[in-house]
């Protein structure tokens, strides 16, 4: 019963996005503790390319999730200050880092002072 509950509720997620169904989206996400998490809210987001909706989620997800979907987001600084807080934070800032790449130096900066003041 349980897998059935959240395969519905993941259909249900995928279909008010699709939808652009929005205010639904945040009504259904607020009304019970979603049994699938809620990575797939911010994913389903993303495909509909609503990154504005997406990040009401991110900060309802585990930090090492927040930090990668801020990254899918674009939000490097803010993927930074959840790996400052979070245990195994060297490796999460490593990840950043890979992603970030090395041509963009500014920005690599800027991660590598959120990583010092930790």
């Amino acid at each position: 019963k349980q897998w059935y509950q959240r395969r519905v509720r993941g259909l249900k997620v995928r279909a008010l996005t699709k939808a652009r169904n929005w205010s639904e989206l945040e009504k259904f996400a607020k009304s019970k503790k979603s049994p699938i998490g809620y990575k797939p809210f911010v994913d389903a987001c993303l495909e509909n390319n609503n990154k504005a909706e997406a990040v009401k989620y991110v900060e309802k997800l585990p930090r090492e999730q927040q930090v990668d979907s801020y990254m899918d987001l674009e939000m490097p600084e803010k993927a930074g200050e959840i790996a400052r807080l979070s245990r195994g934070s060297e490796e999460l800032f490593d990840r950043i880092l890979s992603q970030i790449g090395p041509q963009n130096t500014v920005l690599r900066d800027r991660i590598n002072a959120i990583r010092n003041n930790s």
